[in-house]
């Protein structure tokens, strides 16, 4: 074998020792070879939770519910020298207790009732009060079986809208206005005959305005 023959050989044979040992180092080395399964490490997800504070309740405020104002009507009183009140029957003439020209209450139900009410008897005095839009009152009168009845309301010069509304003890409505004005009147337009003995109660809402307002009730056969 000549030299050049000879040392191609040892280079041929020493590129082969180089290979196989690069080749092995690869295997060694690495985590895995093609066909063979690697391992993955999955680390949890980091959570963070965040502490919502614990909710307060506050007791809710106390809502004051105002009892409804409920008055018996003034009887109704004798006649007076000179002037025809209480039990007389309505006439041309006739005027409501506490009568003056200046009172516009007074004067107005004296109008209203020789309107509305003529040959009735008055059954109770003129009841007065005052109220704010939006409030009510409760007038309580007695009654007789057999009689009818009107119902008279004034509402003084700043109320605009004066209501009436008639109920048994039951709380059962019997007759209501429904006119928007500051003159109501019940039993005008159907007979208000009750057929009891005992007492109504004439509910008096102020729907729009205030002030003083008047009510009486009167009776016929």
């Amino acid at each position: 074998m000549s030299t050049r023959a000879s040392v191609m050989t040892v280079v041929r044979v020493g590129v082969s020792v180089i290979a196989g040992l690069a080749l092995t180092g690869c295997v060694v080395r690495g985590t895995g070879t093609v066909g063979t399964q690697g391992t993955i490490n999955v680390q949890p997800m980091q959570t963070t939770v965040v502490a919502q504070p614990a909710p307060v309740y506050q007791n809710p405020a106390a809502v004051a519910v105002a009892q409804p104002n409920m008055y018996a009507a003034p009887p109704g009183v004798g006649a007076s020298v000179g002037v025809n009140v209480g039990f007389s029957p309505v006439s041309a003439n006739w005027v409501t207790n506490g009568y003056a020209e200046q009172d516009f209450v007074s004067y107005h139900m004296s109008l209203r009732a020789r309107q509305f009410a003529a040959g009735y008897m008055p059954i109770t005095q003129l009841f007065r009060s005052s109220m704010g839009q939006g409030q009510r009152q409760y007038v309580t009168v007695n009654a007789q079986p057999g009689r009818c009845y009107r119902i008279i309301g004034v509402g003084g010069a700043g109320v605009r809208d004066l209501d009436l509304r008639l109920r048994d003890m039951n709380g059962n409505v019997l007759d209501q206005d429904v006119a928007t004005d500051n003159f109501p009147v019940l039993g005008l337009q159907r007979p208000l005959c009750l057929n009891w003995s005992g007492t109504f109660q004439i509910e008096v809402i102020m729907y729009s305005g205030g002030g003083e307002f008047g009510v009486q009730a009167f009776a016929g056969n």
